[in-house]
C-alpha cells in the first residue's frame, strides 16, 4: 500500500521551508556584508583622487606653457609685422 499522500506533501513543504530559511539566512548575511562595505571607502578611491590631482596640476602647467608660447608667438609676429613694414618702406 502506498504511503499517505498528505505525508508526502508535508515532507516536500518542510524541505522547501528549510531551503527558503537557508536562502533567507544567506541573503541576510550578504546584506549585512554589503552594509558593512558601504561604510568603508573603496581602497582604490584614494589612489584615484591622487591621480586626478596630479592630472589637474599637469593640466595647469600645460596651460601655462601654452599661454607663454602664445605670448611669444604674438610678440614675434608683432615684431615681424613691424620689421616687414619698415622693410617695405625702405624699398
Amino acid at each position: 500500500m502506498p504511503e499517505n499522500p498528505a505525508s508526502d506533501v508535508i515532507q516536500k513543504l518542510q524541505a522547501e521551508l528549510r531551503d527558503r530559511r537557508v536562502e533567507a539566512e544567506r541573503l541576510r548575511l550578504e546584506a549585512d556584508d554589503l552594509r558593512a562595505r558601504v561604510g568603508k571607502p573603496d581602497p582604490r578611491l584614494q589612489r584615484l583622487e591622487v591621480e586626478v590631482q596630479r592630472l589637474r596640476e599637469e593640466l595647469t602647467e600645460a596651460r601655462q606653457q601654452r599661454d607663454e608660447l602664445l605670448l611669444g608667438v604674438r610678440s614675434a609676429l608683432g615684431k615681424l609685422g613691424v620689421s616687414a613694414a619698415r622693410i617695405s618702406r625702405v624699398k
